[in-house]
């Protein structure tokens, strides 16, 4: 491969790492690995040729044309939590920013594990920052009910990361209409009248808007009415100026303030008219928190490319990156969704936010899942811009290898039907450890009492077949389908195990009523084993799987899972 093919195959790798856009310097490094070129010069001058035509072409072309190439991968050493470019002295500063239009489900327990574990990697700083100025579509969560704000301190200190400092975006309005006031008084930003419609046709066209250009007296007029009244809702935005030419039309004049009329914020409430789009209140919020390193998904490349632009206005220094690619996690009986589960709940589809069936935290919770175990699931996920697809199969293996050894084991029967067993010796004894693997913890107290060497005991439905059967813990029997009943076989396990008998759970028949609430809605009702059961306690009922209890007295629980 000669000079230009290896220079362009790996500028077009470099660019479509890099949001589209080609570093040169990291190409050359690349050449020089493959190929030995005496010609330095020659390289430097044909690599910036190359570069500057690779990064003319759209996205999708340069995707297309890396298609072409093939690339030898060396296999990296799995590093989940990844090493920052931190200066000597430097403290770490990080963020995670959701918008509180609901408490947080398992979609955003990446970014909070991740941040997380990197404050606690570089003793640095964790900040909990709320976006939440917008009212209109993403609407924040505070009712007497319902308090988002709250839940998600609560939830982040559950998962086991407490944040360092709290800010709620909201509060600090003045501060962005004072940097959006610099701006047009630098003449970087303009207040539009161009419909939504027609801007896009001017940035997919590359062209100034007619208001591109007006005076910063007359800018400053207009914004002083979208402030204060004078335009209506929908009429004007703010937008900052960027490069009217740049090969992505995402990246060209972006709007920085709308006007929303009456938002009956529940931070502010209608106090403010003007109202800061997303990508201009991040900016500034990061620059004045100190954000050092921000870890993102890919998608927000183009963010980052109109946050850069206000940096560099005001000769900020923008924060270290790193990028990831989407998660897809299958497997919950709800959409991975805010908007999408709040409108399930305000139809009465799901009982509220902890509802089994949702995947917030506040459900894995409920159902018994530790914080430990989706600490884990996350940080072997790792920080990299592939695109994931995971199971909470996954999940629930990493929350198995934490409870199993601290849950009981308990006896619950679905179904149950009687079977009267005949010829029981006296005096018979259960053997039911708390824990199979840790004898120490003791034996459950599960009585049998005979009479005239006659018991009834309850069994599953499913289970009652004729033949060998071992009941686990007490005894083998020989069980006739047609009369309902069995005779005591004498032997132990061994023999059961010998004749490959089926070793079933029981229950005396007087034992309590129980109801295990599934993770698709349903409920399984039965009767549980009597015991002291604490709320909140995982156990795992044998034969069936863990669950947590909710109310030890009533004998509620919610499966976690097998």
């Amino acid at each position: 491969m000669d000079l230009e093919e290896i220079a362009r195959k790996y500028a077009l790798r470099n660019a479509v790492d890099h949001g589209g856009e080609c570093n040169p310097g990291s190409v050359i490094g690349k050449i020089f690995s493959e190929e030995e070129f005496e010609n330095k010069g020659e390289v430097q001058q044909k690599t910036q040729k190359i570069a500057q035509e690779v990064n003319e072409l759209s996205i999708e072309q340069q995707e297309e044309k890396l298609e072409e190439y093939e690339f030898d991968e060396k296999k990296q050493e799995h590093d989940p939590i990844p090493d920052l470019d931190v200066g000597e002295d430097e403290e770490v500063v990080v963020r995670f920013a959701p918008n509180p239009n609901g408490p947080p489900h398992i979609g955003h327990a990446r970014g909070m594990v991740i941040n997380g574990e990197l404050r606690d990697k570089y003793d640095g700083k964790l900040i909990l920052r709320f976006d939440d100025t917008d009212p209109r579509k993403k609407r924040p969560l505070k009712t007497a009910e319902h308090d988002a704000y709250e839940m998600y301190l609560e939830d982040y200190e559950w998962l086991g990361y407490k944040p360092d400092e709290i800010r709620y975006s909201s509060k600090n309005f003045d501060n962005y209409i004072m940097y959006a006031e610099k701006l047009i008084e630098e003449y970087r930003a303009y207040v539009c009248f161009c419909s939504q419609e027609e801007g896009s046709k001017y940035r997919s066209e590359g062209e100034p808007c007619p208001h591109r250009d007006t005076s910063i007296e007359e800018n400053m007029g207009n914004w002083k009415k979208m402030k204060n009244g004078g335009i209506s809702e929908g009429e004007a935005t703010l937008k900052i100026k960027t490069d009217i030419d740049h090969k992505n039309p995402a990246i060209r004049d972006f709007v920085a303030f709308r006007i929303i009329e009456n938002p009956d914020h529940p931070v502010t409430g209608d106090e403010y008219r003007v109202w800061p789009m997303l990508d201009f209140q991040g900016a500034i919020e990061d620059h004045e928190m100190g954000t050092t390193h921000i870890v993102r998904g890919k998608d927000l490349r183009a963010s980052t490319k109109r946050q850069k632009y206000i940096y560099d206005y005001f000769d900020w220094e923008y924060p270290y990156v790193r990028y990831w690619g989407d998660v897809q996690i299958s497997g919950f009986n709800a959409p991975v969704s805010g908007s999408y589960l709040k409108e399930m709940i305000k139809k009465g589809e799901l009982d509220g936010w902890d509802d089994p069936r949702a995947p917030t935290l506040r459900a894995l919770r409920k159902r018994g899942f530790q914080p430990d175990a989706i600490q884990n699931f996350f940080i072997d996920m790792g920080v990299s811009e592939n695109n994931v697809e995971a199971s909470i199969k996954t999940l629930e293996s990493e929350n198995t290898d934490i409870i199993d050894e601290q849950a009981d084991r308990h006896f619950f029967v679905k179904n149950p039907v009687r079977l009267k067993i005949r010829e029981l010796p006296e005096n018979i004894e259960t053997d039911l450890p708390l824990h199979p693997d840790y004898p120490d913890r003791g034996t459950r107290d599960v009585d049998v009492e005979t009479e005239n060497g006659e018991v009834e005991l309850l069994i599953e439905e499913n289970d009652f077949q004729d033949g060998f059967v071992r009941l686990k813990g007490l005894c083998n029997i020989s069980v006739d389908e047609d009369d309902r009943s069995a005779e005591f076989i004498e032997g132990d396990h061994k023999k059961a195990m010998e004749e490959d008998a089926d070793i079933i759970h029981w229950l005396p028949e007087d034992s309590p009523e129980g109801t295990v609430y599934m993770p698709d809605g349903s409920e399984i009702r039965g009767r549980v084993e009597d015991a002291v059961i604490n709320p909140g306690e995982v156990i795992q009922f044998e034969r069936f799987g863990f669950a947590r209890s909710d109310d030890g007295e009533k004998k509620k629980f919610y499966f976690a899972h097998n």
